[in-house]
């Protein structure tokens, strides 16, 4: 699997939030954030990179799921009548996984938080990233990137 380390800098993501459980169904919320959305709406948002957010709740005994865009500021967010979700800046461990969505991501990230981090000499913190790539999700060809925020590196990252 084509793997990196990754550095990035803080960033702000406008889309719907939920409380989420690992049997949430995370294609309802996507489903969910493009109804909530105009046609005019729609359209300015595939200009923008689409991205689904898992964080840790304050208290750590939950997550909260966020799908959406990454945007430049909060009157993005505004005008798309959107929940705002800064993402921190952290290490991410990244992995490349092909295959239609959602049956392609449970492995990567599994790959990721079994294999690849630990070898690393990390620790995950909880902040897990789905970075949607163009095409047609549905496809066996397609192809995103699944992002780990990690601690404890032993190793010097490569700089995005």
């Amino acid at each position: 699997m084509e793997t990196a380390l990754i550095e990035y800098g803080t960033f702000l993501v406008a889309g719907k939030t939920i409380q989420a459980t690992p049997q949430s169904d995370f294609a309802q919320v996507w489903q969910d954030l493009f109804t909530q959305l105009s046609p005019e709406q729609v359209q300015a948002c595939e200009k923008l990179q689409a991205v689904g957010v898992m964080m840790p709740d304050a208290d750590d005994t939950g997550f909260t799921y966020t799908a959406g865009f990454m945007v430049k500021g909060i009157a993005e967010v505004s005008a798309l009548g959107l929940t705002g979700v800064v993402v921190p800046a952290a290490m991410y461990a990244t992995v490349l996984v092909q295959g239609a969505v959602p049956d392609c991501i449970k492995p990567g990230f599994e790959y990721l938080h079994s294999e690849f981090i630990p070898a690393k000499g990390a620790e995950p913190t909880g902040v897990n990233l789905e970075v949607y790539g163009p095409g047609n999700r549905e496809s066996e060809d397609y192809r995103m990137y699944l992002w780990s925020a990690v601690s404890g590196l032993e190793v010097q990252p490569h700089r995005a």
